[in-house]
This record gives C-alpha cells, sequence and structure tokens, in this order.
C-alpha cells in the first residue's frame, strides 16, 4: 500500500503511548537486542482496525518461531529476543517505529501487514532485511509490477496478492459471464487488481466494472456500497470479486442479497484466513468463492502439528498468517546459521539463496529476481459450505 494512499485513508494521531505500549517485548531473561546479548527481531503489525486478526496472528506466529529457535540453541552462540508494535495501520507511525527497532539494533523486521508500502521502503533505505507478512507482496513487493525487480530488502512470505488474483480470475473465465471488481485504493487492493487484469487480458475478456473503494482500516468501519451493487447489476456482470476488507465482504454480501442481486462473490486471502468474514457476514456467506493454500486444504503433520502447538498457546486457530509469519522467522534463523553472520548485507545473500525450503506454508524459495514465496500453483479454489460453515474445494476449478 503506498504511504500517500494510506495517508489519505487513515489519519491515526502518533502519541508517545503508542510507541511505548503498543508493543509486547519476548527476550529471554529479560536481555536486550541492542545489548549484543541477543539477536533482537522485530515485527511491526496492525493488531487492531479492520485486519487486527491478522496482525495478532503475524505476531503469535513470530513469537512460536522465537520460540523454536531458541528452543535449538539460538545462533552465533546467542539467543533471540523479540519485540513488536502496533502500527495501527498508520503510514507515520510504521515509519517512526521501523527506526525505533533499527536503532535499537534489530537484525531485521516482519511485517507490515497493513503499512507493507511503509515498511518496504524503510528497509531499502536502512539497508536492513523486510520479512515474512509485507502487505501481501504483490505490489508491495514489485512497486513497477512483476516483471521489474522486487525491492531487494523485502524478501516476503505472506499470501501475495498475484496469485490470488490470478487464481480467482482463473476461477471467473471458467464459470463467469462477466466481472465486475471492488477493490481498495491501495497496493494490496491494487496487487489484486493486477493479478487479475493479467489473467483476463490472456484470456482476452475485460472487466465489466473496476471500482476502487475507500475503506477505514484504522476501524473497520464498513462503508456504503449499494450504488456499487445497482452498477454492478446494470453492468451485466454475474460474477463480482470483493477485494476488501471482511468487514466490507460481508456487508457486500448482506446488501447484494437484499437488493435481490444475483451474484457470485469471489474473495481475496484475507477472506477464508479466519473466520472473521464468514462470522459477520453468517449465512450469505454461503457460496463465496476464495482461493486458500493448498496445505491449508490438504494440512500435512508438519503443519498439523503447529495448528494444535498453535491453538493451545493462544486459544484460537492457527491461520495462513501466522504459518507465514513463522516461515518467516525459521528461515531468517536458518539464514544467520549459513552466513554465520547478522549482518545486513550477508543475511540479504543468504535470503537470495534461500531454496527448497520446507515451510508450512508450502516449499519455499528466494532468488535475486524472486522475493515472494507464493504462487498461484499453491492455491486452491474454495467454496463457503454454509450448512457446515466450512471452505471446501472445488473439483477442477
Amino acid at each position: 500500500m503506498t504511504t500517500a494512499t494510506r495517508a489519505k485513508i487513515l489519519t491515526v494521531v502518533l502519541t508517545a503511548a503508542a510507541l511505548t505500549v503498543a508493543g509486547c517485548a519476548g527476550s529471554p531473561g529479560g536481555a536486550s537486542g541492542g545489548s549484543g546479548s541477543t539477536i533482537l527481531v522485530g515485527e511491526i503489525a496492525g493488531t487492531t482496525g479492520a485486519y487486527g486478526t491478522t496482525g495478532q496472528a503475524m505476531v503469535n506466529g513470530a513469537q512460536l518461531a522465537i520460540d523454536d529457535l531458541n528452543a535449538a540453541g539460538g545462533a552465533l552462540g546467542k539467543k533471540y529476543s523479540f519485540q513488536w508494535y502496533n502500527d495501527e495501520a498508520s503510514a507515520t507511525t510504521s515509519s517512526q517505529l521501523f527506526r525505533k527497532l533499527v536503532s535499537a539494533g534489530a537484525v531485521a523486521i516482519a511485517g507490515s501487514g497493513d503499512t507493507g508500502p511503509t515498511t518496504a521502503a524503510e528497509s531499502d533505505r536502512a539497508k536492513i532485511p523486510n520479512v515474512g507478512v509485507v502487505d501481501d507482496g504483490g505490489l508491495t513487493v514489485y512497486p513497477k509490477g512483476p516483471s521489474n525487480p522486487p525491492y531487494s530488502w523485502v524478501f516476503d512470505t505472506g499470501l501475495n496478492t498475484f496469485a490470488w488474483g490470478g487464481a480467482v480470475a482463473q476461477y471467473a473465465l471458467k464459470n463467469c459471464t462477466g466481472l465486475a471488481l471492488l477493490h481498495d485504493p491501495s497496493s494490496y487492493g491494487l496487487g489484486g487488481e493486477a493479478g487479475i487484469k493479467t489473467a483476463y487480458q490472456a484470456g482476452g475478456k475485460q472487466l465489466t466494472v473496476d471500482d476502487a473503494i475507500t475503506e477505514n482500516w484504522s476501524t473497520g468501519a464498513t462503508v456504503g456500497l449499494t450504488s456499487e451493487i445497482d452498477k454492478i447489476k446494470t453492468s451485466g456482470a454475474d460474477c463480482v470479486d470483493v477485494w476488501l476488507t471482511p468487514q466490507d465482504q460481508a456487508a457486500f454480501v448482506q446488501q447484494a442479497k437484499s437488493l435481490g442481486a444475483n451474484l457470485t462473490v469471489l474473495g481475496n486471502d484475507e477472506t477464508d484466513a479466519d473466520s472473521t468474514f464468514s462470522d459477520l457476514a453468517k449465512g450469505d456467506a454461503d457460496g463465496v468463492v476464495s482461493a486458500l493454500l493448498s496445505t491449508e486444504v490438504q494440512p500435512n503433520a508438519k503443519l498439523a502439528a503447529f495448528q494444535q502447538k498453535y491453538q493451545a498457546r493462544f486459544k484460537v486457530a492457527s491461520t495462513p498468517f501466522a504459518e507465514a509469519s513463522y516461515d518467516a522467522i525459521i528461515m531468517l534463523g536458518a539464514a544467520i546459521k549459513s552466513a554465520n553472520s547478522t549482518k545486513p548485507a550477508d543475511l540479504q545473500k543468504a535470503l537470495n539463496a534461500v531454496s527448497g525450503f520446507d515451510g508450512l506454508t508450502g516449499t519455499l524459495s528466494f532468488t535475486p529476481q524472486k522475493h515472494t514465496t507464493i504462487g498461484p500453483e499453491q492455491l486452491t479454489i474454495v467454496k463457503f459450505n454454509g450448512t457446515d460453515k466450512k471452505w471446501e474445494p472445488i473439483g477442477n476449478q
């Protein structure tokens, strides 16, 4: 998401209290990462607002990874410490928090899911790795498009918007007469739009509607979508991808039903990541189509064990964002051992050489050109079954 766009969408006042109480530390023996006695890893995540459950899952996943790295003996004769902050979906706050973590001696910073373009730009400026869920990859990592070089210091393990957009577009090409798209005007929404339009252009088709919707990420308050529903109905589209927050997706399906709009609703990577959307939409969630990591559809023993551990620790179900965050920190730990160093340039080189990493979200790799780990081949199209309240795979789609 671009800083300018986020600034227009969100106005969050930065106070001293936000800097001192928003974060929670988890460092062995209370040791400070800046003192040299531990290896400090930082994280910035929006743990409140529209994507609050995603941000908290990111923090939880990272904390479990730090715990596992320390249980395995740490690295370079040291243990790891962990410091995270809530950016409150504010680019200004995020920038200040990033610099605070760099000053504290963080060797890498994970996130942010809400302000990824800010952390990506800060990592490029400071020349320090930015890892994990960085606003779901896409245009955040490749600001000039996927065929151009990525940010050289960003290593994203998140749920890549290019991949999700491409996957749902392929479903729509096979099953929809006309597809409309509503998306937020950030790099998150524009990344999804890019993935969808790339697939549609390759298929020789165009979207019937392609509108940007300004949302309130800081609180999750919903926006009015009645006029958009009327516009979509007039366009002749029978499908619509609502690339918006789970709150606005739920509001859309409920409003569409009340207005008698017979539309197949498609989603994004947040739609089925946890129960936020389906809990809000209730019965109107039935039949919504999205994509899900194939590892989530058929978890292997390693992922199942992690999900059980996560449930026991945090008393909520794990999500793909928790697992992607965990993968990033474990991968960072492997890079530190491989490089035998925490120097930024050494870590950048080691991360660029990661190949065939056995992660919870799949087999992961980076190269100097490839700085997102998730592709459309790792996704399965799913539909929400309102009776069983489950996302179920759709065969041959």
